[in-house]
């Protein structure tokens, strides 16, 4: 059975980043449909933006997911400890493999993603080379998200995300 989730909870729908719930009510979008019950998403990071995300759609309503505490928070960044994505050599499926992670926008696997980039670009900088740019825009959407998501749970801003994560791996 898929979660519920109630007004004024904040959560994570898709590579929406954090939302908060702003409301949870019947409506009907278009004119000539029976109302349907949604969650009346807003993204922290666009409050202008609304989000319909209807409670009958195991499908839309399984890319919302709680975020976690400080503590569930720590647990996860340690447990990616020496964990990495592989390389993978070919350009297009890297960035199929690449996208496919950050469009589920799990926070384990965007971490594992950014550090198999660092790791890499790292590598090509001592060689004396640069990461390609479609690798380069992948690292800064996934650094975007996991800023957004940890930079909430952590009431941190973006800029503090990256060091904090470090502290803890390096620990």
């Amino acid at each position: 059975m898929a979660d519920t989730y109630q007004k004024g909870e904040y959560v994570r729908y898709a590579c929406n980043g954090v939302c908060l719930v702003d409301d949870v009510r019947l409506d009907s979008l278009a004119r000539k449909e029976a109302p349907k019950e949604f969650y009346i998403l807003k993204p922290v990071s666009n409050p202008a933006s609304t989000i319909f995300v209807p409670t009958g759609s195991p499908a839309l309503v399984s890319k919302m997911s709680r975020l976690p505490d400080r503590e569930e928070l720590d647990r996860m960044i340690l447990s990616v400890k020496g964990l990495t994505f592989p390389w993978i050599e070919d350009r297009k499926a890297r960035l199929a493999r690449f996208q496919e992670i950050v469009k589920e926008c799990d926070l384990r696997d965007l971490i594992c993603l950014a550090l198999c980039i660092y790791q890499r670009k790292r590598d090509l900088t001592a060689a004396g080379k640069k990461l390609g740019a479609s690798d380069e825009g992948v690292l800064q959407r996934a650094e975007a998200l996991i800023e957004n998501q940890v930079g909430f749970v952590l009431q941190v801003s973006g800029d503090q995300v990256g060091p904090y994560i470090r502290s803890k791996l390096e620990s």
